[in-house]
């Protein structure tokens, strides 16, 4: 084990990839090598180069580890193309190799840190500028034409169509959490507090360069709070906290009837099911108020009897049923989903009621905001009162 820990500490983080992404990462660097190469040799004039040894190292951030911020689209583009220039400058003015492959690698690297474009293949391509330049008159700038120019679009191209159509299939590069946080969807807000402008502010009180996206590390957080949250509580699930017995509607139910349902019973929510029971939408008071089309100086009650009544002609310009007016992007957990996913849901979309459905996703019941509230007080009452009892052995004055 400590053996172990001692070789895990000189390694990278490749161990968390799966065996599918690791094989991604190797073909995608393979295919795009090979097509740049292909496509540049097309417009290549003879005894020329058609691919940058740089352009490997750069294949690497880009499909290994592309949620590096050296691997974005404008770091690799910018950040090769302007090391190429200050090397084919640096190469006019001074003859000297190994001042000139200095400060050429220096001046780029200064560069792509002044216009936030670090790409550290990017001081390979400066010095081959330094190789490739013609010492004439005015500085020679087909080297930056081709192959560099060249090749930086055709790897840009790859990139983006590869990453953005295979990449998010794979879920590459994402740290294995608990399956109680797998479904989360990304959350772009806070989940207590943090927010991308408290990270930013951090980071600027740092003296040293991290290689994450300010998203991410948010991404990163929330999932460590809900982690915490999740090891600090009880084993509680959305089923232990749900009301059952939950009065549903169908696609095909009137919508006077479903209103007459929610006056008559008090309530706030309607899932709609399908023949299935599973769920297809849900409707709140504002769905039918939102229909509710009201003018300057006109009656409410007018307007209202009018939504409400359904209409005794074939054709109609209202809305009839409650397919008509559900919301259609409903959020459900299951029964055995621990409560702390429920919190992003409350905390930061605002959810009021979630739908709680089976293993073969049928609805079961629905979680309140309140009921969430009162297991977290719950919770912390226990907790509180754990504390106040004595260890044994110990003597009460």
């Amino acid at each position: 084990m400590v053996m172990m820990t001692f070789f895990n500490s000189f390694t990278t983080a490749s161990n968390q990839l799966t065996f599918i992404q690791k094989g991604y990462a190797a073909v995608a660097c393979l295919m795009a090598i090979f097509l740049t190469g292909t496509v540049t040799q097309l417009y290549a004039p003879e005894n020329t180069g058609i691919l940058l040894a740089s352009m490997g190292a750069s294949a690497v951030l880009l499909f290994a580890a592309p949620s590096s911020t050296m691997a974005k689209p404008w770091p690799f583009a910018a950040g090769q193309m302007i090391s190429a220039l200050v090397g084919i400058y640096v190469a006019h003015y001074e003859a000297d190799f190994v001042r000139a492959s200095a400060l050429a690698v220096g001046l780029s690297v200064l560069l792509m840190l002044l216009l936030r474009c670090l790409h550290p293949p990017g001081a390979a391509t400066a010095l081959a500028s330094i190789h490739n330049t013609v010492n004439v008159d005015l500085p020679d700038f087909s080297f930056l034409l081709m192959p560099v120019g060249v090749n930086v679009v055709i790897m840009l191209i790859i990139t983006l169509l590869v990453n953005r159509l295979i990449l998010p299939c794979l879920q590459f590069a994402k740290t294995p959490i608990p399956a109680h946080l797998t479904n989360q969807n990304d959350q772009q807000g806070h989940l207590l507090g943090i927010n991308t402008g408290d990270i930013e502010q951090v980071i600027q009180r740092f003296d040293k360069f991290l290689d994450i996206d300010l998203d991410d590390l948010c991404q990163l957080l929330t999932q460590l709070q809900l982690l915490l949250f999740h090891k600090n509580t009880d084993i509680k699930t959305c089923g232990d906290i749900m009301q059952r017995n939950i009065i549903t509607v169908e696609y095909a139910t009137e919508v006077e009837w479903a209103w007459t349902l929610m006056h008559e019973h008090h309530l706030k929510v309607l899932p709609v099911l399908d023949k299935s029971k599973r769920v297809i939408g849900i409707v709140t008071h504002y769905d039918f108020l939102k229909h509710v089309q009201l003018t300057p100086y006109q009656s409410f009650q007018e307007k209202w009897l009018w939504f409400i009544k359904p209409s005794l002609d074939i054709t109609t310009q209202k809305p009839e049923v409650m397919g008509h007016i559900m919301t259609r992007k409903v959020k459900t957990l299951s029964t055995d989903a621990h409560i702390a996913e429920l919190v992003p849901l409350v905390v930061n979309e605002g959810h009021h009621h979630v739908p709680i459905v089976d293993d073969e996703e049928r609805f079961v019941g629905l979680v309140f905001q309140s009921n969430l509230l009162t297991a977290l007080f719950n919770q912390q009452v226990f907790v509180d009162s754990t504390k106040s009892i004595p260890e044994q052995g110990s003597v009460i004055e």
